[in-house]
């Protein structure tokens, strides 16, 4: 694998970056106009022609001028992750939820809405909050051996846990039971609960039942569970009109929650771009921009999907600067 003269290194850069701006082929005399190049258009030429026999640029039949291929495009993004991720990047982005009481599922839908009006593409945002708190708890029964542990969470989610259990708990022992459970729970943290259902006492009978609500509570908390939002996906479909398969299963994913699935989230390393080849499906046609960032005290995921041929500086910009600024709602005040 050749390596690219720092020379070489700025003529492709320019061309990506220009290219994608105008979707024209990028010529030399463009080149040399624009940017004022101390260099020869022979020597462009010849520049461009080795970048071209390397697999970075292909020449249209019809046009004196070059475009980048995805070899280009890996060398660009790369540069522009080096270049922004080392900068603390002060872009404002500002969040106005329409309601002051929003749940996640509000949040992530609103938060989507909003980079994907910004950006014009396809938008994915999951929040998970490690460790909510506990607003209410309920147990009902739902069957001669089964119970139902509801609880309310402070962000609005409500969990469901299926419980086992027997024919020897009457109704009243059972709401005793509920109530004292919500009384210790309220106002805690989600991950503490197994701790209070150990520390409460109950009758020797109910011991079981005990062990069994404490059992189906771990299993039920262990993974946190994500909330997911999307908007922009009417952009994608103006974008890749004639990549029907395509269009098709991202669209199945995104109905389903599995666009998580497309890449590795536990290898993201600040903002990273994937191309369909380095995905997890058998997509054609489009990238993914994916990054981490926090929100609110929560964990979130964005991902950012578009075609091959997209606008990189300016979402990779706007990811490094939502990943650098803990976001926060904005309060409605009132003259407060």
């Amino acid at each position: 694998m050749s390596i690219l003269t720092q020379r070489q290194e700025i003529i492709l850069f320019s061309i990506v970056d220009d290219f994608l701006k105008v979707m024209m082929p990028i010529s030399s005399k463009h080149l040399i106009e624009k940017y004022r190049l101390d260099i020869s258009s022979a020597t462009v030429r010849n520049e461009m022609a080795k970048l071209e026999t390397d697999g970075y640029l292909t020449k249209p039949h019809t046009s004196a001028g070059r475009i980048p291929s995805r070899k280009a495009l890996r060398f660009y993004t790369g540069m522009l992750s080096e270049e922004l991720g080392g900068s603390k990047s002060q872009l404002n982005f500002d969040f106005h939820p329409e309601v002051e009481e929003m749940d996640r599922g509000g949040m992530t839908r609103s938060l989507a809405d909003v980079i994907s009006s910004t950006t014009q593409y396809l938008t994915q945002v999951s929040l998970t909050e490690e460790d909510e708190i506990i607003k209410g708890l309920f147990l009902t029964p739902i069957t001669t051996n089964t119970l139902l542990l509801i609880i309310v969470l402070e962000s609005g989610t409500i969990r469901k846990i299926p419980v086992d259990s027997d024919d020897f708990v009457t109704v009243p022992e059972l709401e005793k039971l509920g109530n004292e459970m919500n009384v210790l729970s309220y106002g805690q943290p989600l991950s503490s609960l197994p701790s209070i259902i150990d520390q409460m006492q109950v009758a020797p009978h109910l011991s079981v039942l005990k062990a069994s609500i404490r059992r189906s509570v771990v299993g039920g908390i262990s993974e946190p569970q994500k909330v997911i939002g999307h908007s922009g996906f009417n952009h994608l479909i103006h974008q890749i009109s004639s990549d029907i398969s395509t269009l098709q299963l991202l669209y199945d994913d995104m109905e389903s929650d599995q666009l998580n699935d497309i890449i590795d989230l536990n290898t993201i390393d600040g903002v990273d771009v994937y191309f369909s080849d380095e995905l997890n499906r058998d997509y054609d046609s489009i990238s993914v921009i994916a990054t981490n960032f926090s929100f609110n005290g929560m964990n979130g995921n964005l991902m950012i999907i578009g075609p091959e041929m997209m606008g990189y500086k300016e979402v990779i910009r706007l990811m490094y600067a939502i990943r650098n600024q803990e976001m926060k709602r904005s309060e409605h005040s009132d003259g407060k």
